[in-house]
């Protein structure tokens, strides 16, 4: 279950950034979603929250972008440039793959999300949109507009 608001502390010190959140920000298709992640990255950008990425989101990203928004190669590689340059920014990779196995098959969700999960560090917060994170138990999950 994604957490509530209260269940949040004001300053979440390190962040996962799921796909999801880059792509809102980045296509800004959903005027609120795109709000609260404008927000969320200014907060990455004073320092007030730590954010973490991995490849598996970026090639995620590579494709959502390219694939299905149709942005060129170049305008892809400006925005991985763009996040890779974030204040703070931890490259997460290392990826426990048989617990993302294990996961995928329990649970049921897709495979790229179990990595992801199995790639998040103890004491980091998952941001995303994406609810079939909260069937994994012991994964904190918030949605942007919980952060700011």
């Amino acid at each position: 279950m994604t957490a509530k608001k209260a269940d949040v502390p004001y300053r979440t010190p390190k962040i996962f950034i799921d796909t999801n959140v880059i792509v809102r920000f980045f296509v800004r298709d959903n005027e609120r979603m795109y709000e609260d992640c404008k927000a969320l990255f200014a907060r990455v950008e004073r320092g007030d929250i730590k954010p973490y990425l991995s490849a598996i989101v970026l090639f995620e990203l590579v494709y959502v972008l390219t694939r299905t928004y149709r942005f060129t190669k170049d305008d892809a590689i400006s925005i991985l440039d763009r996040l890779l340059k974030m204040r703070n920014l931890s490259f997460i990779e290392r990826t426990d793959t048989p617990r993302a196995l294990a996961l995928w098959q329990s649970i049921g969700i897709k495979y790229g999300d179990c990595l992801i999960a199995a790639q998040i560090p103890k004491g980091v917060v998952l941001v995303t949109y994406d609810t079939d994170f909260d069937k994994i138990e012991g994964l904190k999950v918030v949605t942007p507009e919980m952060l700011v």
